[in-house]
């Protein structure tokens, strides 16, 4: 008996509201007045859009997390490009999403649960970029050369940068210049790396990551010009 009183309550209840909700367009019709618009369900990765931007759509989501992270705005604006072309739900056939492209192991490991989410993505990104950076700061020669090592190893990893770095300093090279470990690439792609007890992942091509950094840098050079 409860139930059939519950239910005809809610029936009453709808009636209710359906009643009103006529009567409101009605107003607003004799009125001349627009009717009030449909709220519209923003999906999270929309969210932090913003019309006026000299980047991108993001850059007060981005300003916001890298400012948060002690780093440039733009670098990590040149990244996102990169990546992401700044797609919010851009993904890759390994497994990488948003804007920043991260893993979601690694995502997860610096606080993101949805990396489709704007916020998220960005969040997690700019603090895996300050982790990176710290790595190679006491190494890097200036902050231009910090960049180029941050970038490295945003593309292909630590372990690889690390190999690196410690077959350049068994050939007597300075690892401090992005361009010296360049320079050693092309031993890192013959079968002889393999003896090397210093090199801990094998044979390392390198091209995708050469290109990833020279093409980020080339970009936030860019946009220093645009958003000085």
């Amino acid at each position: 008996m409860k139930s059939v009183v519950f239910v005809n309550r809610l029936i009453l209840i709808a009636a209710a509201l359906i009643i009103a909700g006529a009567f409101i367009s009605l107003v607003f019709k004799e009125e001349g007045l627009p009717e009030p618009a449909a709220e519209r369900i923003i999906p999270p990765g929309e969210r932090y859009k913003t019309e006026n931007y000299r980047i991108s759509p993001y850059d007060s989501l981005i300003r916001a997390w890298s400012d948060s992270s002690g780093l440039d705005w733009r670098f990590v604006s040149a990244i996102v490009h990169k990546e992401s072309r700044f797609r919010h739900d851009a993904t890759s056939g390994r497994g990488a999403a948003g804007l920043m492209q991260m893993m979601p192991s690694t995502a997860r490991a610096f606080g993101a649960d949805s990396l489709l989410d704007a916020s998220q993505s960005v969040m997690a990104g700019t603090r895996y970029i300050k982790y990176l950076s710290n790595c190679y700061r006491k190494l890097a020669a200036d902050p231009t050369e910090l960049k180029k090592l941050t970038l490295a190893a945003y593309n292909a990893g630590t372990g690889r940068v690390r190999d690196l770095i410690n077959y350049a300093r068994l050939k007597g090279v300075d690892p401090s210049y992005w361009d010296n470990l360049v320079s050693i690439i092309p031993e890192m792609r013959e079968d002889s790396i393999l003896t090397v007890d210093t090199v801990k992942l094998g044979k390392f091509q390198g091209v995708e990551t050469i290109a990833f950094v020279q093409e980020v840098m080339s970009r936030y050079e860019r946009y220093k010009e645009i958003a000085p």
